[in-house]
């Protein structure tokens, strides 16, 4: 682990590829078939798609559209999308925000916003920094730097516990974790892997807001 080099409180970088950790564990996740991309053509949306080794490796599952909020921090090819208001967006396979929802100013209401965007038996994929205690929200008094200190971010309004399963299935979702340590300890080590939870959540075929 000593060759990735550490950037902030819960991020190991690549010194050669400079992918984040977080995105190494997803496609190893992938590799191991921890995680399976459902049969395609898919239709897959990625917020603030940062992970380039990630996007190429959706992108071969079908239609990939990448989008932020602030799409020029990205490229050409990142379109605008505002997860508070996803009406022009629909009949999405796959959603994927990682490290993402720590950052929107209502949780919420952006997964409803993403319940809505999906199809029946549609996905997220959800990793934020979790802390191992209740989930913990920003005031507005809350300054950049106390932001900084209390979540591992001067940007982030959350800093998420184990909770944040419940939040996710109060929309309806059912949700499924997939926790790091079933990847082997010699390949944590190689891949230079912190510890790290995704998310999977799936809109069930039928539902009875539907």
């Amino acid at each position: 682990m000593a060759a990735f080099y550490r950037f902030g409180r819960y991020t190991l970088i690549c010194p050669l590829c400079h992918a984040l950790d977080r995105e190494r564990f997803l496609i190893c996740a992938l590799d191991r078939k921890l995680l399976a991309l459902p049969a395609g053509p898919l239709r897959i949306l990625q917020i603030a798609p940062s992970e380039k080794g990630l996007s190429k490796r959706l992108s071969q599952a079908g239609n990939l559209i990448k989008g932020d909020i602030e799409p020029g921090r990205y490229g050409p090819d990142t379109v605008q999308v505002d997860l508070m208001n996803m009406n022009g967006t629909s009949d999405l396979d796959i959603v994927v925000l990682c490290h993402v929802m720590e950052h929107v100013p209502d949780d919420r209401h952006v997964f409803r916003q993403v319940w809505s965007s999906l199809k029946p038996r549609g996905q997220v994929w959800i990793q934020v920094p979790l802390i191992y205690r209740q989930t913990l929200e920003a005031t507005p008094s809350m300054s950049r730097s106390e932001r900084d200190e209390r979540f591992g971010g001067s940007d982030h309004v959350r800093a998420y516990g184990p909770d944040i399963k419940e939040r996710i299935e109060d929309v309806g979702f059912t949700v499924a974790r997939i926790n790091s340590d079933r990847i082997p300890a010699a390949d944590l080590e190689r891949l230079g892997l912190l510890p790290d939870t995704l998310f999977i959540a799936e809109r069930p075929e039928q539902h009875n807001s539907d």
